[in-house]
């Protein structure tokens, strides 16, 4: 049997005519899918680039409202500054207020200072007839002073007699204390207001010098003590002395008048205002002063302390001297210096 050639079955090409339709298919479905997904693809991005537009166009707002805060910060930084800058205008002119201030209230002081250092009180009589002279006065209104600035221990003579009245009415019963049948009052204003040295020789010997002495010293008195009984001073033989001072007999005297409305300083002023030993403080002030005082008197020695006790300016005075040449003219030269004290205003 003779071999033809191969034939080629109708089937198989039935079979490649179906292939290529399916690649064809393939093909045109391929080309379809991209240029849909393309057009799809296309509308997504442009947004894209307006969203990229609108960020962009937001960022200048956003540039401007940093302006905005740098611009306030900027501001608020000024205004702090002008607030610093006022408030330490203010403080400069607080500390230049509070300078001036301060340098008007040390002229004042100085003003003071010099008020009480530059009054006149003309004391030259009371050094013509006298060795040794220590004088002060106190004005209880204005706090003014005016003294010898020489205070030291002096002769004290009867002067000693109001330091001995002050340590007996602090005594337990006071005033109503009985020493040899008389009530203390019997004895202390014969001391006062006489210079009775027979009262005050009672007092000394009753209370005892040793007990007298340490009260003074208690009391702020240093210069201040009794060494002897008390002796007319016409036939004074002996060398002991009854002593004081100008700051002691100052201190005294303020002490009384600032206690003068109660006891015992009140006693204490009622017993001097009955002073009758008038030749110098009180000798040449107007009658009708009020003048509460006690003297002392012994061999070259003339002293006189006490309250001026004026409406508008009372004043205590101090005046001891020693080594008295002429009695008369120191006695004279206390009561121009009394006088002179009570018209200074």
């Amino acid at each position: 049997m003779e071999i033809l050639g191969r034939h080629t079955d109708p089937n198989e090409k039935s079979k490649g005519k179906y292939v290529v339709i399916g690649l064809a298919g393939l093909l045109l479905a391929g080309g379809l899918y991209f240029g849909v997904t393309r057009i799809l693809n296309n509308p997504t991005e442009k947004p894209k680039e307006t969203v990229t537009t609108k960020k962009s166009q937001k960022e200048p707002k956003k540039t401007s409202a940093s302006t905005k805060q740098s611009t306030k910060k900027s501001s608020e930084k000024k205004v702090k500054a002008k607030k610093t800058t006022e408030s330490s205008k203010k403080k400069k002119t607080k500390e230049s207020s509070t300078s001036k201030k301060q340098a008007s209230s040390k002229k004042k002081t100085a003003a003071k200072t010099k008020k009480k250092t530059t009054g006149k009180l003309d004391a030259a009589n009371l050094t013509k007839s006298a060795g040794k002279v220590y004088y002060g006065v106190h004005y209880f209104k204005n706090k003014q002073d005016f003294s010898s600035d020489n205070s030291e221990s002096t002769i004290a003579a009867n002067v000693i007699e109001l330091f001995i009245m002050d340590y007996a009415l602090a005594q337990k019963d006071g005033s109503d204390q009985v020493i040899q049948d008389k009530k203390l009052g019997e004895w202390l204003n014969p001391m006062i207001q006489q210079n009775d040295i027979n009262a005050t020789n009672v007092l000394i010997d009753h209370y005892g010098m040793d007990k007298l002495n340490a009260y003074f010293k208690d009391q702020g008195y240093p210069d201040t003590r009794i060494e002897s009984r008390m002796v007319d001073i016409n036939v004074r033989g002996t060398e002991k002395n009854n002593y004081t001072s100008l700051n002691d007999c100052m201190k005294l005297l303020k002490k009384i008048y600032d206690g003068r409305e109660k006891e015992p300083q009140k006693t204490m002023v009622e017993s001097l205002k009955g002073q009758v030993i008038r030749t110098k403080i009180p000798e040449k002030l107007p009658k009708d002063t009020t003048v509460a005082n006690i003297t002392g008197e012994q061999q070259n020695v003339e002293n006189d302390i006490g309250l001026v006790l004026t409406e508008d300016n009372p004043f205590a005075i101090v005046v001891l001297t020693n080594e008295v040449s002429d009695i008369v003219q120191t006695r004279t030269a206390i009561a121009d210096f009394s006088l002179a004290a009570s018209k200074l205003k």
